[in-house]
């Protein structure tokens, strides 16, 4: 598993907390932050994924 899809993960859970948090507490700002947060984590992660295949040795290609 590539880091950036772990990094990615634990951005999106994260975000999920400010989220929760911003609901208990009626606050915009950290409903803000978590939002930007997660939209981070899922690019992120995509990026990671799209990064794996390409990362693979050429040995591994061959068979």
């Amino acid at each position: 598993m590539n880091s950036d899809i772990v990094v990615g993960r634990l951005k999106q859970w994260k975000s999920q907390m400010w989220l929760l948090w911003a609901e208990w507490f009626d606050s915009d700002c950290a409903w803000v932050a978590g939002s930007n947060d997660y939209l981070s984590g899922v690019i992120q992660e995509d990026y990671g994924k799209s990064m794996q295949p390409v990362a693979t040795p050429e040995s591994e290609k061959l068979h």
